[in-house]
């Protein structure tokens, strides 16, 4: 006999008693009520609602993130390929996932990414190369905690992890003569 239906009932019943929650001390979370109105959760135990609230818990302790490598063009066209860290912390765990934000992480991937171009894109190679080690890397950590500070993230060092000259290929579809040697 299938009593699949008793464990519904029970875990429905369960939905109107509050549910304990532990914070560690380097996280944080963001509660909903009714699916508007947003709290901060900070660390320790705490109390949920299941029925009424919805929550989430993210590391707000510093934290680092590699981002991936980039093929730019310096303002004297000599092509490089880069590759940055950004270390950070959260400051308004609100401001991170509760209102303006979805997943903090990819937002802070792709501001750093695209501060990451806009510094290489406004200097030489020499000039990259002269100031690589304090100017540059910190031109590029203000523009990412100017960008990241509307979304509670405050950022510690953005620095080039991977910094060379190149050439790139980016080969799209099939070339005529390999179509040929195939025929």
């Amino acid at each position: 006999m299938d009593f699949s239906w008793l464990s519904n009932i029970f875990e429905s019943i369960l939905q109107f008693i509050p549910r304990p929650v532990i914070i560690r001390a380097t996280h944080e979370g963001v509660c909903w009520t009714l699916g508007y109105r947003v709290r901060r959760m900070q660390p320790g135990w705490r109390w949920i609602w299941p029925i009424i609230q919805d929550y989430e818990l993210l590391p707000v302790a510093r934290q680092t993130q590699s981002l991936p490598n980039q093929a730019l063009i310096t303002k004297d066209k000599k092509q490089m390929a880069v590759a940055a860290m950004i270390i950070f912390s959260i400051k308004d765990i609100v401001q991170a996932i509760g209102q303006k934000n979805w997943d903090v992480t990819s937002t802070v991937e792709d501001i750093a990414a695209a501060a990451v171009v806009r510094v290489i894109l406004r200097h030489t190679l020499d000039d990259l190369l002269e100031g690589l080690t304090d100017d540059i890397q910190e031109e590029l950590t203000r523009s990412c905690q100017k960008q990241l500070r509307q979304f509670g993230v405050y950022v510690h060092r953005t620095s080039f992890t991977d910094f060379s000259t190149c050439k790139v290929y980016k080969i799209m579809g099939s070339h005529p003569a390999q179509e040929a040697a195939e025929a």
